[in-house]
């Protein structure tokens, strides 16, 4: 499986336009090679580098299968078209959160696309708690990419 998220690849910076420096859109992300038996995909963004501890940035499921990619943009919204779902992020709101580390050292922010093997029960708004259960024992496949932010 192959991820790619439009304005850097794994290990590079993010574009301020991704930023609470910029407009703080979500990120144009497309992937390919989605593992047969896959019945959904999510998608997962967090900031292990956070001063409070683990940041949940973004929580989106129920993507169907046939989708090749997220436009840049997405809606802050608990329902999407095609019956996508967002959920709660740390910051207390619906859809993606914005890189926006505060001043110092560089975050590591995680994007994570799961091939999963049924459609998680999920409420819209679910947080990161209820959705790392709902997927549990359920992930086919998943690429990692990461980006880098500093203020």
């Amino acid at each position: 499986m192959e991820m790619i998220i439009d304005g850097f690849k794994d290990g590079g910076l993010i574009p301020k336009r991704n930023t609470c420096d910029g407009p703080g859109l979500s990120p144009e992300i497309s992937w390919k090679g989605i593992p047969p038996g896959a019945k959904s995909l999510a998608l997962l963004m967090d900031d292990p580098d956070a001063p409070r501890g683990l940041f949940t940035h973004w929580i989106i499921w129920n993507i169907p299968v046939s989708a090749f990619r997220l436009p840049a943009g997405t809606a802050r919204k608990a329902e999407l078209p095609n019956g996508m779902m967002q959920g709660v992020n740390s910051g207390g709101a619906y859809g993606y959160y914005p890189s926006c580390p505060p001043p110092g050292s560089v975050h590591h922010y995680r994007y994570r696309l799961m091939a999963l093997d049924a459609v998680p029960v999920l409420n819209p708004g679910a947080g990161r708690e209820q959705f790392d259960r709902a997927v549990s024992g359920h992930v086919l496949a998943e690429v990692l990419v990461t980006g880098l932010y500093s203020r």
